[in-house]
């Protein structure tokens, strides 16, 4: 082998990035419910508020048979079905043209033209999981104090005392079936 000759390294198999599939995937099932484009599900919040986007959810975007799509390849004049929960539908009915005008200032041209509302419970939205702390008994807190008295540095004994009462006060919710500092 020449010394300017470079060892040929063996080829690894790489796996492509999952998002490429997801989105393969994603785009076929957000067609079939008329979202060709999947930006309104996406940014409902954001275009008609919290208030309205908590008790609403776009389904489905139907266009018309005879409807063609421009030179860009977009098509106007659809009909947005949302899903309402409860009494928000008459507010949602009364704002359809400024729930209409702010859909079709998002996507830049006439895409929706009309809002079609079915009253029903919404999908169960996941909520973050947060841990209760509750607070340390008497006992516990003297026993968390007497652990971290051989800590001289006050920054890491503050930092540990912080940590200590969260391991305690999460640990089943109990006293005494809490691990030992």
């Amino acid at each position: 082998m020449s010394q300017y000759a470079r060892p040929v390294a063996p080829m690894r198999h790489r796996l492509p990035p999952i998002g490429a599939r997801v989105l393969e995937v994603a785009r076929t099932a957000f067609a079939r419910r008329g979202f060709h484009e999947a930006h309104i599900l996406a940014h409902w919040t954001e275009i008609v508020g919290e208030g309205l986007a908590e008790f609403s959810a776009p389904e489905k975007l139907t266009f018309s048979r005879g409807t063609a799509s421009d030179n860009r390849g977009t098509r106007s004049g659809a009909v947005l079905s949302i899903r309402v929960d409860g009494p928000v539908a008459l507010e949602i009915r009364h704002l359809e043209p400024q729930i209409i005008e702010r859909i079709n200032a998002y996507y830049g041209y006439g895409a929706v033209e009309r809002l079609k509302i079915t009253q029903g419970p919404l999908p169960l939205k996941k909520r973050p999981r947060f841990r209760k702390i509750r607070p340390l008994a008497a006992e516990e807190r003297a026993e968390l104090a007497q652990e971290l008295e051989k800590i001289d540095e006050p920054g890491l004994k503050e930092a540990l005392e912080k940590l200590g009462e969260r391991v305690i006060g999460s640990a089943g919710g109990k006293k005494g079936g809490r691990p030992h500092l």
